[in-house]
């Protein structure tokens, strides 16, 4: 995912207006990307510093192992309002947990392999008017550091074949020899591989798709056959489909996360317990490169 400010400029700055125009016209808002707010911004969320967290709420923890680590802090009334695809509450704090590692000396890891694992990420929907305090760190956990949030439009990176291009009346057998498409495909290349916070939209993986780690498989569907001829094929389509992207965290430095070797982190939700509010039935995954 990319910013739709982020690839409006690109286009302006790489194509004829005209052709610009035309293609910004084709990206559809798939989700908000967060990053840094600076000063007079709107806020959404926050990544790390201090929850705040009702009395009769205990702090997060994964038994045997310790205290999970407070990743973010969204602000769900501000995000309903955007589009981000999702049936967000309208109103109330969504606090993303995770158990990193610190804990435990990064003794144990969390993932959907491991379903023993599953208490070490945690999704706690605090209701509007619910009073609240800010809640310490627990030890030996040393708290992130907090930056407030705000969120931009995020449309899909086209892939850049014929498919995006005829629409724009683009014969597709000049994109490899056109001086102007070349060099703005290459720039929309470099694009990729950049992580970052996101609401909704689609994951950007670093290491395969998400959505197949965190679904629920049985054994005898033989996920290795990914082609027509399995004939679990289309229950294998169909139930990684059921799962959407709720929140993304990438790792970040001015947060001083780091997820892995430049890790992402991803909680997903079906329509069905995100329409409920059963954050509890989230799941979770991280890949790293």
């Amino acid at each position: 995912m990319i910013s739709l400010p982020t690839l409006s400029a690109l286009a302006h700055e790489h194509l004829p207006s005209d052709l610009a125009q035309r293609f910004c016209s084709l990206l559809d808002v798939r989700g908000q990307i967060l990053s840094a707010a600076r000063p007079g911004e709107d806020v959404v969320g926050a990544l790390g510093g201090e929850p705040s967290l009702p009395e009769d709420v205990e702090w997060p923890v994964w038994d045997g192992h310790g205290p999970l680590s407070f990743v973010a802090s969204l602000d769900c009334a501000s995000l309903s309002a955007l589009e981000t695809g999702l049936d967000l509450p309208s109103s109330g704090t969504l606090l993303c947990f995770y158990f990193d590692g610190q804990a435990d000396e990064y003794a144990s890891w969390v993932h959907p392999s491991e379903p023993g694992s599953r208490p070490g990420s945690r999704l706690l929907h605090v209701p509007a008017g619910t009073p609240v305090a800010p809640r310490p760190t627990p030890r030996p956990l040393k708290a992130f550091g907090r930056v407030p949030l705000c969120a931009v439009p995020s449309v899909n990176l086209p892939r850049l074949d014929h498919r995006f291009y005829e629409p724009l009346g683009i014969d597709p057998d000049t994109l490899r020899t056109d001086p102007v498409l070349v060099e703005f495909q290459d720039a929309l290349w470099n694009l990729r591989g950049h992580y970052q916070h996101q609401v909704g939209g689609l994951p950007e993986e670093v290491q395969g798709d998400v959505e197949y780690e965190v679904a629920d498989f049985p054994d005898d569907w033989d996920l290795d056959r990914s082609d027509p001829d399995n004939p679990h094929y289309d229950d294998i389509l169909n139930e990684a489909s059921r799962w959407k992207l709720l929140v993304q965290i990438a790792s970040d430095d001015a947060a001083d996360m780091l997820w892995g070797d430049a890790g992402v982190l991803y909680w997903l939700i079906t329509a069905e317990d995100l329409a409920a509010r059963r954050f509890d039935q989230a799941r979770f995954t991280w890949q790293c490169h």
